[in-house]
């Protein structure tokens, strides 16, 4: 289970996005009257914390169903969807911000969905290569 490559991936990409769930997206600074600093989190907003715990959630999930390829292979595109959805969040939030706030300072944690995302891609190609493997395998007996 561990020594194949898309468990790694997998275990990557729930990592990540446990960071994302508990780190700030970005700093907003407003100078007009004194300096006001302003954190803004994606677990502030309840159906965002519970699409980035999804999203960390499923690639758990998804590890120990190794022997059920096909449903890991599900599992994993839905879980690109969730990512993407929440990259699309993530830019629209901070776009949003951007026009209230003077000043924004951006954080690594913004772009873990896009590297989340890219690291379940690869992650498909592998199982759908065991799953190939495995069939020529059976074909051969």
């Amino acid at each position: 289970m561990i020594q194949r490559i898309q468990t790694i991936y997998l275990l990557a990409v729930a990592i990540l996005q446990t960071v994302m769930l508990f780190s700030n997206q970005a700093y907003a600074i407003n100078e007009e009257n004194g300096v006001n600093e302003v954190a803004i989190s994606l677990a502030q907003n309840w159906q965002w914390a519970i699409l980035t715990g999804l999203t960390a959630l499923i690639p758990l999930i998804t590890i120990f169903l190794f022997r059920k390829r096909r449903l890991q292979i599900r599992f994993s595109i839905i879980n690109s969807l969730f990512l993407l959805t929440l990259q699309i969040i993530v830019v629209h939030t901070l776009m949003q911000i951007a026009k209230e706030y003077d000043t924004i300072i951006y954080s690594i944690s913004d772009i873990s969905p896009a590297i989340s995302l890219i690291l379940t891609i690869l992650a498909i190609r592998f199982i759908f290569k065991d799953e190939v493997k495995i069939r020529a395998y059976n074909r051969i007996r």
